[in-house]
């Protein structure tokens, strides 16, 4: 049997009334699926639904089968990318492709490492060469203001865990809004708060991932010479706010006033030479959140960046981000040698058009070419979860698209 005769299909619905979408976003998947008995479901609800009462809308269809996912602060499909927060996005798979394993751990409030590393063990009697592991976590530990579960921990804690084995890491740190207010994940049974899920698919499905960026460098190398947490105190020994004021050449008052959606900057590490042409592949990128007058400090989403790194400012060019997600899904595609099943796209929220304030959509070009081809489900999420120079890093300011094939004996 090959990959044309398996199906894994989509159901999407915008309703007010949590239970009524995802209802009927079951019933669309399950009507599509051809006779082939549902094994487990792929599903991301907006922020405006009782995450309880989509769960029930899903199994008064579905029944008692796992059911993966969380919050999206929007949903992305072939046929528009949206932000309501009624959204209602569901992958239905057959029994055929059912999960080698689920794992589970609810502690992230304990310490994303520790529970990184637990998950990690749970998977690793589970992993297979070149396996695929879905995985998602709840971004926000406490809001407001939001404090976040970080995801750069959490994916270090997994690959402790794992040990000698290295499975291609997929996912996402799920947000139900784009104000970093809440968030939830689908564990399989239950949605729940401070969890992380891991999922490892099947052999006969294998991934293929493309990263979408859109940021240039804005100034030299700079040094963290001091950072707390998430704030960035010190570059290059003078304090931070300061510093990024003098080579973006805008007045220190004014910079700290510039925020997302109004102006997005992050703070760019390259990986590998340092002394290579800009390659935007080899940055991982943070995204400055706020600057703080008080203490001249620079505030990122994730703090993983310690004393010693070597960063640069980095612009976001709209323009760039639009090409790139054109080109690397064109690229993408065209490598593949078989027949794509299906695709998940993992969108950074501050790319959506509502934060960036963009007016052209940078989903149109994924949107259109992958759901020419196969279902698509999509999302905004808060941290992007990718195969990045070597092994799985969380990102952010990215789309992630990974299109999925099968071979089924």
């Amino acid at each position: 049997m090959n990959s044309n005769l398996c199906y894994v299909t989509l159901g999407q619905v915008r309703h007010a009334d949590a239970f009524t979408t995802g209802k009927k976003a079951a019933l669309q998947a399950r009507n599509a699926l051809s006779g082939q008995l549902p094994g487990w479901a792929l599903a991301f609800g907006g922020g405006q639904h009782d995450a309880t009462a989509l769960l029930q809308g899903f199994r008064a269809v579905l029944g008692d089968i796992p059911i993966i996912g969380g919050a999206g602060a929007g949903l992305i499909t072939a046929e528009a990318a949206t932000l309501t927060g009624y959204e209602c996005g569901l992958l239905l798979f057959p029994t055929s492709l059912n999960p080698v394993a689920i794992a589970l751990v609810d502690n992230l409030q304990q310490g994303e490492k520790a529970a990184g590393q637990q998950l990690g063990e749970a998977l690793r009697e589970n992993i297979f060469p070149n396996a695929t592991v879905l995985l998602f976590y709840d971004s926000i530990q406490s809001s407001p203001p939001p404090v976040l579960h970080v995801g750069s921990r959490l994916v270090d804690g997994v690959y402790e865990g794992l040990g000698e084995y290295r499975p291609t890491l997929v996912g996402a740190g799920t947000l139900a809004d784009i104000n970093m207010m809440d968030s939830y994940i689908f564990d399989g049974r239950a949605s729940r708060k401070h969890v992380a899920v891991a999922v490892v698919l099947p052999s006969t499905l294998t991934s293929h991932s493309t990263i979408m960026h859109g940021c240039y460098p804005a100034s030299d190398f700079l040094e963290i010479t001091r950072i707390d947490g998430a704030r960035v105190l010190e570059l290059n020994g003078r304090p931070a706010l300061t510093v990024a004021a003098e080579r973006l050449d805008i007045p220190r008052e004014q910079l700290a006033r510039l925020h997302p959606p109004h102006f997005s900057l992050t703070l760019g590490e390259k990986h590998g030479n340092p002394f290579t042409p800009f390659d935007e592949s080899q940055y991982v990128n943070r995204l400055v959140i706020a600057a703080d007058l008080s203490d001249n400090a620079l505030v990122l989403f994730e703090d993983d960046f310690q004393a010693g790194s070597r960063v640069q400012l980095m612009v976001i060019d709209p323009q760039r981000m639009i090409q790139s997600a054109h080109q690397q899904t064109r690229t993408l595609l065209n490598t593949l040698v078989n027949q794509p099943l299906f695709g998940l796209y993992i969108d950074c929220a501050g790319r959506s058009t509502a934060f960036s304030g963009l007016e052209e959509d940078e989903t149109a070009s994924v949107r259109e070419q992958v759901g020419a081809c196969c279902p698509l489900l999509g999302f905004y999420s808060g941290v992007e979860i990718a195969p990045l120079l070597g092994r799985s890093r969380p990102l952010d300011w990215t789309g992630v698209l990974t299109v999925f094939t099968a071979t089924i004996p």
